[in-house]
């Protein structure tokens, strides 16, 4: 009489959490002798993977696979668990085309033997995972779906609501990132609904990423007030996890970025300075204080406080300096450092240190560049500018106001300097009435609810 067997858990995070999903299968008693030596290579490759040692574990996977595949009777569950865990260590190894083989192989025998199932879903989610890796979004998409289609058909318990949050915030990053904003927000406003009263089963850093990611696009469309919505719910969800959760630092930066798109320096200012408490006790070695450093001390410099601007600017450098070269954040630094000289009055160190950011800036091919390019380009402008060399000045200011057109659209309050610029210089011109530019201006504060200058 036979008598049921179960598989043990296995990886299906990319990440190499385990989800704890177990496959239960009969196995008749000739069969349990071999059942026992395919559970021991198996365990001995998980574990190898979990110690990163990828090549040994890559072979005892496959002895595993081969163990499995002499007895096809019964036996497939065993063969998709071994590909599946097959598939995971070629992607860690970066073979993304040898683990997608492993992975399809894996989901065509979950469907055929256990149809509607958590290990059916799980490993059309990672299969979805190396598609994306390999720069095929149209198939990746296929794979979420049939993961999230599969989890949905499910009864629900824990398992079945961490694979739904998986697929629909992987289905919501990658039609955001391909565009679709329509497409990312139902996905991700579907997760945002999904319960929330399962304890510690929800997976907070899950939900506020997929929240994060649906503000970004809210924000892409010009949607502030849902945008604020959006991360007011992150940071109530976040509240969930406590001031100890690795997502907390992400919500406070969204949240400063609307401040700043807003106008209200004060409140981003805050977000940032709390963003500093969090990190000074989880990583204060982390490249992202650097971050939260730097606009604090654009935000000193703002205020005239020279000296703490000076001192916030070190920090940063030194932190940024203990990490690899990251062109974009050595550009950062040095328009910080250069923008805090030309308050100071010092013009020929300001004109050094905005050439070096603008050649670095200019190496960058992304919307975070052309906003900091067009920073340098408006303080370069206004060297010029306050020694009254207008027609050097004003190519410069208008260049800066197109590339920050092109990079945040429209709408947004970091315009606002550019066009007050462009303003001034028509009347430092002698130019009768009053300009375009401080027309436009004028406008975008009335839209922002920002008041006359």
């Amino acid at each position: 009489m036979s008598r049921p067997m179960r598989l043990p858990s296995w990886t299906v995070l990319v990440s190499l959490v385990p989800l704890a999903l177990l496959i239960s299968v009969a196995a008749s008693p000739p069969l349990l002798a071999q059942t026992a030596q395919w559970q021991g290579l198996y365990d001995k490759a998980l574990r190898q993977q979990n110690e990163q040692a990828y090549g040994p574990a890559e072979q005892s996977a496959r002895q595993a696979l081969e163990l499995a595949e002499r007895q096809r009777q019964g036996q497939r569950p065993y063969m998709a668990s071994s590909l599946n865990l097959l598939g995971l260590i070629q992607q860690a190894r970066g073979h993304n085309a040898e683990a997608a083989q492993s992975l399809l192989k894996a989901l065509e025998l979950n469907q055929a033997s256990l149809g509607t199932h958590a290990n059916t879903a799980s490993v059309a989610w990672n299969l979805g995972n190396v598609q994306k890796a390999m720069q095929q979004p149209r198939k990746a998409v296929q794979s979420y779906r049939q993961a999230l289609e599969v989890a949905q058909a499910l009864p629900a318990d824990a398992v079945s609501l961490a694979l739904r949050e998986k697929a629909l915030q992987a289905l919501g990053d990658l039609h955001a990132s391909l565009g679709e904003h329509d497409q990312a927000q139902a996905y991700l406003q579907q997760l945002s609904a999904l319960p929330v009263d399962a304890g510690a089963q929800v997976d907070v850093v899950t939900r506020v990423q997929a929240l994060l990611t649906l503000a970004h696009s809210q924000e892409q469309q010009g949607s502030l007030e849902q945008v604020k919505q959006t991360l007011d719910q992150a940071m109530a969800l976040q509240q969930r996890a406590g001031n100890g959760s690795r997502s907390l630092v992400p919500v406070l930066l969204a949240r400063a970025r609307l401040h700043h798109r807003e106008g209200d320096d004060a409140q981003a200012a805050a977000q940032y300075e709390r963003a500093r408490e969090v990190l000074m006790q989880q990583d204060p070695q982390a490249l992202v204080l650097a971050q939260v450093l730097n606009e604090l001390g654009l935000w000193r410099a703002q205020n005239k406080d020279y000296a703490q601007a000076h001192a916030l600017f070190e920090q940063a450098q030194a932190i940024a300096d203990r990490h690899a070269p990251d062109v974009l954040w050595q550009a950062h630094l040095l328009t910080s450092r250069a923008r805090m000289a030309d308050a100071l009055r010092h013009e020929e160190q300001a004109q050094t240190l905005y050439a070096q950011s603008l050649e670095l800036y200019r190496q960058q091919e992304n919307p975070e560049a052309r906003v900091g390019e067009a920073g340098v380009l408006n303080g370069l402008a206004g060297l010029a500018y306050r020694k009254r060399r207008f027609q050097e000045a004003q190519p410069m200011f208008v260049e800066a106001l197109g590339l920050m057109e092109h990079a945040l659209g429209g709408s947004d309050a970091r315009l606002l300097p550019l066009l007050d610029n462009l303003a001034a210089l028509h009347r430092s011109l002698g130019r009768p009435g009053e300009s375009a530019h401080a027309r436009r201006a004028a406008a975008l504060r009335q839209e922002l609810g920002l008041g006359s200058q």
